[in-house]
């Protein structure tokens, strides 16, 4: 009696239970299939020679092979190869891992494998009838044993010219359908239909004429006309002379494995989404291809397609919407080309297509066919959607003779193509292949800068133009190049951002900056300004980055600024507001850098949570000489005021820049007037030198700013005194209304911060003296005391500017001032001649 293996077939997906134990069942195994795992447990004391399991989780193959019933057992787990699951065991040679889908074979290999080297139970050998019942004769064990067969036999007498059908099985009537009293004396041509050109049957025929044994795979109908895919086996069986007198046919339908290994081919050379070519396919037509322009003199091209902006589609609508444009953009291309070209979907958003030319020139028409039938719209549901793409074409054997040189640099060509504006196709040049090996070779020695410790911040300082005071400076990065020396930002900054290596440098020079200013605070506390690209502003976890930057340095959030050009903050509105928001809940200051040379939307600007507005460098360059410069320079600073915005100019290299940027009222400068960027140790020394000698700026003493300061409380002026000396205002004191009204008489204030409750004359009887007498005074109220009358007088009588509650928070009274200085010098100016040119 055979030994047939039984296998325990478990999975949890109907399908994938269904093809792994057709491929299993032609390998002649009794399979018992389950979905169910916790039945192996009941199931396999005895019984089971094998256990298959599916993608399967670590705990189950725990306990198969440490029970008591089921460790005896060798395992065959099926994984996708997209698992990350790694099984182990205590007995590894009793299991072994194929991924899955695979073939028949492969399947098969593995079982045996497994079966022959751990084959348990040992076949039970039945025991030997009674001697008082006689045994089966051989002939009627045979005829019970064919007729229980699951395959199909055909017993054909071959001494006849017909080799008509002497006997067929139950199993023959099964899959045929023809009853066995109809097709005894029938030829076994009778199965084949029409079919009867088929390449197999001259192997049959051979087999016959030889007398040997064969092996094909034949279409053949069933009674009712239904096709089924016919494995058929056959060979002679000799009479007592040993010669051939009959042949024994065993065959089976097949039909279901071939669907499955044709499935499973499909899977393994075309896209699942689109059914086109996938990337090994095209690989392998490319590869012929070539082996064409070599042999017949033609050429063969490469055109890598890739839609634009198509991440807009999936962010927008979703997915599914996603996958029915990939789709119509692939039915779209095939109805493009010709029959032997291969259309393929390289994965994502981009596709190609190999085709043989005649000339070159042939590859645009093809270009200009594609883009032109892509232009068109592709209704989807209720959307519209509009979709171009970019194409890079190369071609053999002008630009390689083998399939990753053409694939690479068509992939340059489309680069290139994507560089200068989409929607268009460009053919590869060598020039290119030495552009895209120089940004290779600088991301290649950007990474090594990084782990090497190459880079450095210099620091350049800002400085109020008022008060010559220096208040922050603007973190700026150098390569330190062991070759080539330092390297200017401009020079590297565009090869980081394509590459992504931004990500990282932006990450170690916010901290480095943080470091740095955390140094300085004991010297001087100022702030420090770190310039955020758009690739690390997109981030998730920017805020979280920020956040680890400033606790890592234990620096206060305040004397951090984030620079944002407008490009950055308008390329996605809604996001940028909100990380915006969540910044400036940290505590740091915002500017917006180079405005001028963008949208310099109001409408943009005022959504966003912006301190600080930079005036570009290329307005201030020839602001003294270039009409259109200089109103541009004014018109900014009026309207950040307006908006409440400190104002910095960058690029001030000369006194007449200076006192220009004075007259309107700019509230800070950076650039060479001042200081060039600075090393950390030099900017140490420059910190030293101003704190011993103060920047003079040349400008006159009349242009200085005067503040009054009125309390009745020394310690509250003296407090205020010191608070304010460091922004360069001179500063007059007074502790009680009249004595300020005498200061009033005979000095030129701006300003006027009054108490409220003070004696004889409070601070809303003071200010409103001072309006009639000195209208052009901005007065503000500091106190304590906020009763709603006392407020509506201040507002009405007084003509007050702003009411200020104590205490008061250094930082933020200090920027009240500083508008309140703005708000009057724009007073000012508006009643007096225009000196813009003087």
């Amino acid at each position: 009696m055979a030994n047939v293996a039984t296998i325990l077939n478990i999975c949890d997906n109907d399908k994938q239970l269904k093809l792994s134990s057709t491929l299993l069942s032609t390998g002649g195994y009794t399979i018992l299939e389950t979905n169910d795992a916790e039945q192996a447990f009941q199931t396999c004391p005895e019984a089971i020679n094998l256990i298959i399991l599916h993608d399967p989780e670590i705990s189950l193959c725990s306990r198969l092979q440490n029970s008591l019933n089921t460790r005896h057992i060798p395992l065959l787990l099926l994984q996708h190869a997209s698992s990350s699951t790694e099984i182990t065991g205590n007995n590894t040679s009793r299991l072994i891992t194929l991924n899955w889908p695979c073939s028949a074979a492969t399947l098969i290999t593995a079982v045996e494998q497994l079966l022959t080297q751990h084959s348990h139970p040992p076949v039970t050998k039945l025991p030997a009838p009674p001697a008082e019942i006689s045994a089966p004769q051989p002939l009627e064990l045979f005829k019970r044993a064919v007729d229980s067969s699951t395959n199909a036999v055909m017993i054909s007498d071959s001494l006849s010219a017909s080799h008509l059908v002497l006997y067929v099985n139950p199993a023959f009537e099964r899959i045929t359908g023809y009853p066995a009293e109809e097709f005894i004396g029938q030829n076994g041509r009778l199965l084949l239909g029409n079919k009867l050109d088929q390449p197999e049957l001259e192997m049959i025929r051979r087999t016959l004429r030889n007398h040997a044994t064969g092996h094909a795979i034949l279409q053949c109908f069933r009674k009712d006309g239904t096709p089924f895919a016919n494995e058929l086996f056959i060979a002679p069986l000799l009479d007592e002379k040993g010669k051939t007198s009959h042949y024994i046919s065993i065959f089976n339908d097949v039909s279901e494995r071939l669907r499955n290994e044709a499935q499973l081919a499909q899977l393994a050379t075309h896209d699942p989404l689109t059914g086109l070519a996938n990337r090994a396919l095209l690989n392998d037509r490319l590869a012929r291809a070539i082996t064409r322009s070599q042999r017949y003199g033609s050429i063969a091209a490469i055109l890598l397609i890739d839609l634009d902006r198509f991440k807009n589609v999936n962010d927008s609508l979703g997915h599914a919407v996603g996958d029915i444009l990939l789709k119509l953009v692939a039915t779209r291309l095939e109805s493009l080309m010709r029959a032997g070209d291969t259309v393929a979907r390289m994965g994502g958003d981009e596709f190609a297509i190999v085709t043989d030319l005649a000339a070159q020139e042939d590859a645009a028409t093809v270009a200009r066919k594609i883009l032109n039938s892509l232009a068109k719209p592709c209704s989807i549901g209720d959307n519209e959607l509009f979709v171009t793409a970019s194409i890079g074409i190369s071609f053999a054997p002008e630009d390689g003779m083998d399939t990753d040189s053409l694939l690479r640099r068509a992939d340059v060509a489309l680069y290139q193509v994507k560089e200068n504006g989409r929607n268009h196709f460009r053919f590869f040049a060598p020039e290119m292949n030495q552009k895209a090996s120089r940004i290779l070779e600088m991301e290649s020695a950007l990474r090594n800068a990084l782990l090497r410790n190459e880079f450095e911040l210099y620091y350049q300082p800002k400085i109020d133009l008022f008060s010559g005071a220096l208040v922050g400076a603007e973190a700026l990065i150098r390569w330190q190049h062991p070759i080539l020396g330092q390297i200017q930002p401009s020079q590297f900054i565009p090869f980081a951002e394509e590459s992504g290596l931004i990500l990282p440098i932006g990450e170690w020079v916010l901290n480095e900056a943080c470091q740095q200013a955390k140094k300085w605070q004991e010297k001087c506390p100022i702030s420090v300004a770190v310039n955020l690209s758009a690739l690390q502003f997109r981030q998730d976890n920017i805020v979280e980055i920020i956040t680890e930057a400033l606790n890592r340095a234990q620096l206060n959030s305040k004397y951090l600024e984030l620079e944002l050009t407008e490009s950055v903050v308008v390329q996605n509105l809604d996001a940028a507001i909100v990380y915006l928001k969540r910044l400036k809940q940290l505590g740091v200051s915002l500017a917006m850098d180079d405005f001028g040379t963008g949208y310099s939307s109001l409408s943009y600007l005022k959504q966003f949570p912006f301190d600080t507005l930079k005036i570009d460098r290329s307005f201030i360059q020839n602001v003294i000489t270039e009409p259109n410069d200089a109103m541009i320079a004014i018109a900014i600073i009026n309207m950040a005021h307006s908006m409440r915005l400190n104002v910095v100019a960058e690029g001030v290299e000369t006194e007449s820049q200076l006192h220009f940027l004075h007259r309107q009222n700019c509230d800070q400068i950076q650039g060479y007037y001042f200081s060039k960027p600075l090393t950390a140790i030099d900017f140490d020394h420059f910190i030293s030198e101003v704190r011993q000698r103060p920047l003079q700026n040349t400008i006159s003493e009349k242009t200085q700013r005067s503040l009054l300061l009125v309390d009745d409380e020394q310690d509250i002026l003296n407090a205020l005194k010191r608070l304010f000396r460091r922004s360069g205002y001179i500063i007059y004191t007074a502790t009680s209304g009249v004595q300020a009204l005498e200061l009033l008489g005979r000095h030129s204030i701006n300003v006027i911060i009054s108490d409220q409750r003070m004696p004889n004359m409070n601070g809303s009887d003071f200010l409103h003296r001072a309006r009639e007498l000195y209208p052009h005074t901005v007065r503000i109220m500091l106190s304590g005391y906020t009763e709603l009358n006392t407020l509506t007088d201040a507002i009405n009588s007084a003509g007050i500017f702003k009411f200020l509650t104590k205490p008061w928070e250094d930082e933020d009274l200090l920027e009240e001032i500083r508008h309140a200085f703005t708000y009057f010098e724009q007073k000012t100016n508006t009643h007096k001649p225009s000196d813009h040119y003087e």
